[in-house]
């Protein structure tokens, strides 16, 4: 199911159970009628559960647009840190009201984050690696023929020097 739509088909108990996170879980405890069971970051801790995904053959051809995309949203992540969520939040709004899509603005009302756990949006493996493990104990992939160094990189992301040295301590 769309997560846009889980909300409503709740509500309507077309379904018992739904899984809301970020902006759609907020939106539904603010309107009432529901209860939190439990919350990815109870369950995983601070981790990020997505990542942007580019095909090998678009690296290999543009590898200057992949390397500008990656390192902008990284510097994107980092403001949206260092930013007050009130600034952050009119930010997106005007960027959505200028895009002329006629899309709700409302649910930024919700924003806290954009929910990756390491700086800059550099990947550490253990997001992945828990995917690995877990459909490997479903049985749903051969754990040993799964590399994990082969699903990501870090190549691309221009802030990766200075995390590295934040992270040291330099």
């Amino acid at each position: 199911m769309p997560p846009v739509n889980t909300e409503q088909a709740l509500r309507q108990k077309q379904i018992d159970v739904a899984v809301l996170s970020g902006i759609l879980r907020d939106k539904a405890e603010a309107a009432g009628g529901v209860r939190l069971l439990f919350t990815d970051y109870e369950l995983l801790g601070a981790f990020s559960a997505g990542t942007y995904v580019m095909t090998d053959r678009f690296l290999s051809r543009n590898p200057d647009t992949a390397r500008t995309f990656v390192t902008a949203v990284g510097r994107a992540i980092e403001w949206s840190r260092t930013t007050p969520r009130d600034e952050v939040v009119a930010r997106m709004t005007d960027i959505v009201k200028k895009r002329g899509r006629n899309e709700d603005t409302a649910p930024l009302a919700y924003w806290k984050s954009f929910g990756v756990a390491e700086r800059a949006g550099l990947i550490t493996g253990k997001e992945l690696q828990l995917w690995i493990d877990w459909l490997a104990d479903r049985g749903d992939i051969d754990k040993d023929r799964v590399t994990l160094s082969d699903l990501y990189t870090n190549d691309f992301n221009g802030n990766k020097a200075s995390s590295a040295a934040t992270k040291s301590g330099s």
